[in-house]
């Protein structure tokens, strides 16, 4: 029997349908993200997802500029790694706003962050790994855990040149400034950790159990609840409350952490994180309610 060539780099390659799970699972990151930003630089950000292809590592650091932020990501508990990459036309602005400013920079933005810079950009990185953490929450319980930054991709020896990566492209927006993000995921540590995802159900719900649930879906569809966020857990008295005129300031007597309640029907049922979307305030369901 003839030999046949096998390239053994095509045993990391995704499925088609593994890359599309992970393009929309990128796109609720991309959304989620924009709106932990907007709360923490008190300024409006948007984004979207670009692209998701499969490469390697050594065709990724070809593309990227130098200088650049390279964020490094320890996966646990399989103590992997991933790397988030921010261009400086994004980085300058959001350091802008992290000093005070408004995100307006004039100066051209194409320099190597200083370690003064790095450090205080630490904030910003470790909002990066909760995210991740949450976008991949369904999949696996993984930390992403901050591993720290390089500026000069040609000098980077966290990863192989011939490594396969997913690089997943996004565009974020910060007032008028545009910069790209690059989330580059080693082919096996997604190997790692789509098997929990990609298993098949080994208990399948019963038909007349199916049309129970559709029959409840489409009785409940037209229902309509009234929903609040509000900050649960402070008291007035009653004197205080019939004193009350204009110009007056309320204790609530709560901490002001950007957390909020969201009631069902005037009950309590998710802790809320307060944030900006579309020039809205909003509130991101982070957890049910401890009482639920």
């Amino acid at each position: 029997m003839d030999a046949i060539p096998f390239d053994f780099r095509r045993s990391e390659l995704l499925t088609e349908s593994q890359v599309q799970s992970l393009q929309l699972m990128h796109e609720g990151f991309v959304r989620n993200l924009c709106s932990r930003l907007s709360l923490y630089l008190r300024s409006e950000v948007s984004g979207e997802l670009r692209s998701v292809e499969q490469s390697s590592f050594g065709k990724l650091v070809e593309s990227l500029a130098s200088p650049t932020c390279m964020l490094f990501f320890r996966t646990e508990p399989d103590a992997g790694n991933i790397l988030v990459e921010a261009n400086q036309s994004l980085v300058a602005p959001i350091l802008d706003c992290v000093l005070g400013g408004n995100g307006k920079i004039d100066s051209d933005p194409a320099r190597e962050i200083t370690d003064i810079e790095k450090n205080m950009l630490e904030d910003f990185f470790r909002i990066l790994g909760r995210q991740l953490k949450e976008t991949w929450k369904p999949v696996a319980p993984v930390d992403f855990v901050y591993d720290g930054v390089e500026t000069n991709p040609p000098l980077s020896k966290r990863f192989d040149r011939d490594e396969a990566i997913v690089t997943i492209a996004m565009e974020l927006r910060l007032g008028d400034q545009a910069g790209t993000v690059n989330l580059a995921i080693p082919s096996m540590t997604l190997k790692l950790l789509a098997p929990k995802s990609d298993k098949p159900a080994t208990h399948r719900k019963t038909a007349s159990v199916e049309k129970e649930t559709a029959l409840k879906l489409r009785l409940s569809a037209g229902l309509k609840l009234e929903v609040e966020c509000a900050l649960v857990g402070s008291n007035l008295r009653l004197r205080d409350l019939l004193n009350l005129k204009i110009g007056d300031v309320i204790d609530s007597g709560i901490a002001c952490d950007g957390t909020a309640d969201i009631l069902v029907n005037g009950v309590p049922k998710f802790h809320g994180e307060v944030a900006l979307e579309n020039g809205r305030q909003a509130v991101i369901v982070q957890s049910l309610y401890s009482s639920c």
